[in-house]
């Protein structure tokens, strides 16, 4: 519609935004380091892209709910893409770096090897939006302490392809990466990566111990939050939710705390009283829904701040550390809840 009409226009100005710039540094008006800019729509008219995309949405929601609704999500699964960094790609051409096949394209997964091949094995997993680089720091501590840390560019993210995904895709994502790699001893989830480490759970992945770092409650919730923040009808957070469940076979509201309770394994729940993305009471009702659950409440890190804390890091190794003495068979097979998922034809 109007985004479709406005685009190449953005894309036209970005183009003539990038040349100036160039002129600018030919006239030793600006840094040469500007010569490397890459000026798109998506990035540096990001705003303007998003009004527009939400005056279409409007615009269909007045024709149809179940037409907004589909373009609601659309809008909801699209990723932001941010390309790695000069500096960032030297970091972590110090790991292992793998393709793994993966639905006609590829997830890139970032390995921080032990010379031991039976060593334990760790899934870092990232946030929407988010890169395995945000993790690098965690990934190199566990490493010393002897772990194998695998950390993916989920799809749709970092270097992995796409430029939209669903949730539930990701954690089948997670679920091929467990059969490649085999069992992860624990599997440590940051932001929604948290709760796309709780889907894949409840579709049989099988671990010893579980990370839950500033992590949601409810992907319901998600919803709710992302069509009260944009300033949409409320109506149009039902019709999302119906149209997931037809493709899908699962309602999101139910991914939930009620849900995330039939996990069994032991789960280390992180929040910081700060975080502004998503609140402390989130993690509480997580805690008090887990079996096997410890709350741990920082102050003054925030929603990323964590992820670098030295203190934070020493909590995650003291719990980590016990898998080294516990066994899979010490823990019930786990429950297929959203196995039921697969078997559903997929609307696309």
């Amino acid at each position: 519609m109007f985004y479709s009409f406005f685009y190449p226009v953005l894309l036209f100005f970005s183009l003539v935004h990038q040349n100036y710039l160039r002129v600018l540094v030919l006239m030793r008006l600006r840094p040469s380091l500007l010569m490397k800019a890459k000026i798109r729509p998506a990035t540096h008219y990001s705003r303007a892209c998003k009004l527009i995309s939400l005056f279409d949405l409007y615009s269909l929601h007045v024709m149809s709910s179940y037409l907004s609704a589909l373009y609601a999500l659309r809008l909801f699964e699209k990723t932001r893409p941010l390309p790695y960094k000069q500096g960032e790609i030297m970091l972590l051409s110090r790991c292992l770096q793998e393709e793994l096949f993966w639905r006609k394209s590829f997830v890139k997964v970032f390995i921080y090897p032990q010379a031991d091949p039976q060593a334990e094995k760790v899934l870092l997993l990232h946030g929407w939006d988010g890169r395995s680089i945000m993790l690098r720091q965690m990934a190199q501590r566990l490493q010393e302490k002897g772990y194998s840390v695998y950390a993916p560019d989920l799809p749709a993210h970092g270097i992995s392809p796409g430029k939209k995904v669903s949730f539930y895709d990701l954690s089948r994502a997670v679920m091929d990466m467990e059969k490649h790699y085999g069992h992860f001893s624990v599997v440590i989830g940051h932001s929604t990566g948290g709760l796309i480490g709780c889907m894949a759970a409840l579709q049989g992945l099988f671990f010893k111990r579980m990370i839950l770092i500033s992590s949601p409650c409810s992907y319901g919730k998600m919803m709710d939050r992302y069509v009260c923040n944009n300033k949409l009808p409320k109506r149009i957070a039902g019709s999302m939710k119906k149209l997931y469940q037809l493709r899908y076979g699962v309602h999101p509201d139910a991914i939930g705390p009620e849900l995330i309770g039939a996990i069994t394994q032991p789960v280390m729940i992180l929040h910081d009283k700060n975080d502004l993305s998503i609140g402390l009471d989130e993690a509480v009702i997580l805690s008090r829904s887990l079996e096997k659950s410890k709350l741990i409440v920082t102050e003054g890190q925030g929603h990323n701040g964590a992820l670098r804390d030295p203190a934070v890091f020493k909590h995650i190794s003291d719990f980590v550390s016990q898998t080294v003495h516990e066994d899979y068979s010490s823990f019930s097979e786990p429950k297929l809840i959203l196995r039921v998922a697969n078997n559903i034809k997929r609307h696309k």
